[in-house]
């Protein structure tokens, strides 16, 4: 597991309180991770992102949309989540379901 870092516009606190589970890089550019918050035991929460720039330099100062999020129970482990991380057609569901802030 690796410590996730969420984006250079994000502070360090918010950089340090995310776990990367895991992370695969997208066929157009970009990534999709999941990320358990590692704030409070008692309300940790895991969460698919999808980065889709593929240009680092556009990504300062965004943070990646969450297409799912959802209490963490260690003893579910990652399954659902990481099923839907592996699958372009459900991240594309779940971008889709965002609200846009035009």
């Amino acid at each position: 597991m690796e410590r996730g870092i969420l984006g250079q516009g994000t502070s360090f606190q918010e950089r340090r309180s995310a776990e990367r589970l895991f992370h695969r890089d997208l066929p157009g550019g970009g990534y999709v991770a999941i990320e358990l918050n590692t704030d409070t035991v008692a309300d940790r929460v895991a969460r698919v992102i999808v980065e889709r720039r593929a240009d680092r330099g556009r990504r300062v100062g965004h943070r990646p949309p969450v297409i799912l999020e959802e209490s963490w129970k260690p003893e579910r482990g990652i399954g659902e989540l990481y099923r839907i991380a592996c699958d372009n057609v459900s991240i594309a569901r779940g971008l889709l379901r965002l609200t846009r802030a035009d």
